[in-house]
């Protein structure tokens, strides 16, 4: 009975980290086409038209103990900073995004500006340029190779086994032209296949 007690107090005391992150290739929905920055609240409907049925709205703290479930793409509290999955594109800056990553549902929401809706090559454009990339846990072997060109018959430069960091110079299509570091801690630059032709995603922004 002690022993439950200091557990149960143990996590009261610590904090509570609600944040979210893909890191499974099939986390990422195969329809999905970009991403959408949520702000302090949104509102979905059921047809990219304002006066169509809203199918639901949400408020958010960002407070790790108050924010939805199976909601965010991706999700950095601290940094109040969330994305849905957008699945398609409408008229008038409407999006379709994905607000159930469990059972797939879909409404349209409005952007309010011009970067708040991100294509995958804006996407990695803005943030993997920025924070650099990180392989996917269940990366295939084939993902995890730097080629001397954009191209899946080019040269292997080098397989990364171990990596410590996947620094980001340019996005092109399919391909990222990376500086990696392994294990044996020497900087190989290349290209890295962030996705496959079929939209599969193999490496993603390492946002933090």
């Amino acid at each position: 009975m002690k022993k439950f007690l200091i557990t149960l107090c143990m996590m009261l005391i610590l904090p509570v980290f609600a944040d979210t992150m893909p890191f499974y290739m099939n986390s990422i929905p195969k329809d999905a086409i970009g991403m959408y920055q949520t702000g302090e609240s949104i509102t979905i409907f059921s047809h990219p038209e304002a006066n169509s049925r809203v199918v639901k709205t949400f408020d958010f703290s960002y407070t790790p103990e108050s924010m939805p479930d199976n909601v965010f793409a991706l999700l950095l509290n601290e940094k109040k900073l969330g994305f849905l999955y957008v699945s398609d594109i409408g008229d008038e800056g409407w999006v379709e995004v994905i607000f159930n990553k469990m059972t797939g549902e879909k409404g349209w929401v409005q952007t309010e500006d011009r970067f708040q809706f991100l294509p995958w090559l804006s996407f990695y454009n803005m943030y993997g340029r920025k924070y650099g990339l990180r392989l996917m846990k269940d990366a295939p072997e084939d993902a995890q190779i730097l080629h001397a060109k954009s191209e899946d018959l080019s040269q292997n430069i080098s397989t990364l086994k171990f990596v410590k960091f996947i620094k980001v110079t340019a996005i092109r299509g399919n391909w990222a032209l990376v500086t990696a570091v392994d294990v044996d801690k020497i900087g190989k630059t290349g290209y890295l296949k962030w996705r496959d032709s079929n939209g599969k995603i193999y490496a993603f922004p390492n946002i933090r």
